[in-house]
Order: C-alpha cells, then sequence, then structure tokens
C-alpha cells in the first residue's frame, strides 16, 4: 500500500492517524494473523494478502496454512474455503462483526465520522510510534469486542490488536513486518512487542 505523508507533531492527532490509514482504492497489503485463546495450545497463523476495494468492499485471501478468499461487499459476506462449500450470510446478523469490518473500510477511506458512529477513539504515544485505541460505543456489541488497538510506528501502520469479550485476542501484522517468519509458540506480549519496534 501507499504511504500517506504525515507532519511530524510531537503528540499524535487522531485527523492525522486516520489520514495516515486512508489507502487509496484499490489496494493489497501482507498480512499475519495470530489468534490466541484459552481453547487453544498453540496460537493459530495464517497469512496472505489483504485487499481494500473501495468502501464497504474489502477481500481477505488466506495464502498459508490453507487456502480461503473472504469477499465483504457492503452488508453481504461471502466465504470460500478450498474442499468446502461456499458459504454466505449477511452482517447485520453479527453486529459485534459489522461493526469491526465496516470500521475498519472507514478507516482505510479516511472517514472519521463513520468510525465514531461505532467506536469512541483514543490516540497514545508520540509520531514516531503511536496507538490508536477504538472501543465500542455499544454495550451490547462491546460484550462480544472489547477494543481494537491500531499500532503504528513512524510512517506505516504495524498492526491491528482485536480483543474480543471472551478474553480472546487476535493480531494482524501488516506489510514488511507480515512477512517475517513467526515461532508456532510465539506470546502475545512478544508479538506486541514485535509491532512496535517494527521487527
Amino acid at each position: 500500500m501507499a504511504l500517506i505523508p504525515w507532519t511530524v507533531r510531537a503528540t499524535p492527532d487522531l485527523d492525522q492517524l486516520i489520514e495516515r490509514i486512508k489507502q487509496p482504492a484499490p489496494s493489497t497489503i501482507a498480512f499475519t494473523e495470530v489468534r490466541f485463546s484459552r481453547l487453544l495450545k498453540q496460537p493459530l497463523i495464517v497469512s496472505g494478502q489483504m485487499g481494500y476495494l473501495g468502501p464497504g468492499n474489502l477481500d481477505r485471501n488466506v495464502e498459508h496454512p490453507y487456502r480461503e478468499h473472504t469477499e465483504i461487499r457492503n452488508d453481504s459476506v461471502r466465504v470460500l474455503r478450498e474442499g468446502e462449500s461456499d458459504r454466505s450470510f449477511a452482517l447485520k446478523r453479527a453486529p459485534e462483526l459489522s461493526a469491526l469490518l465496516l470500521t475498519f473500510s472507514s478507516l482505510l477511506s479516511g472517514d472519521r465520522v463513520a468510525v465514531e458512529r461505532a467506536f469512541r477513539l483514543q490516540a497514545d504515544g508520540d509520531s514516531a510510534q503511536w496507538t490508536l485505541e477504538l472501543t465500542p460505543v455499544d454495550a451490547r456489541i462491546q460484550r462480544r469486542l472489547k477494543q481494537v488497538s491500531i499500532i503504528g510506528k513512524d510512517e506505516m501502520p504495524q498492526c491491528f490488536a482485536i480483543y474480543t469479550g471472551d478474553g480472546g485476542v487476535s493480531i494482524m501484522l501488516l506489510g514488511a513486518i507480515a512477512t517475517k517468519d513467526l515461532s508456532p509458540t510465539i506470546t502475545e506480549v512478544a508479538l506486541l512487542q514485535s509491532c512496535r519496534i517494527g521487527s
């Protein structure tokens, strides 16, 4: 993805952080997603490419360790997984997923107003190392989705950390950091540290 220029400031500014995350459409970026859960002995690690096609339109292509293609087209989701039947469903059937995906799309389009319909925003850190935290406004959604933290360094968002109501966390690494080999026994703490230092 192309990087958005950002004027250096002593402290992060919400509008400028969102402008930095904004991306032109269409664009793609490599990702590695690591899911931690009390139900798993080891974290689940998948990797592939994420595609942004414009507001409300996202593609997620898992390439390893299996192949799966997910299309989000406004209020509809279609999942095609190798060796399985296609699945389709409406986002309105999963309000917490709808809030997350549509807000992710709004961030990529730079629409702060749309983001703040579903989340309270808070920026921490400084211009070289920053975090944008999103907390659901709706208490019902917050029971399922507690918080989303976007961790960035200098000119690039490094990771999206998604904290769920059941105590699980999914951390998505983006860009160059996503291409690094990860230990199958990596811990949440170690992975978040990698997000902050960018390696």
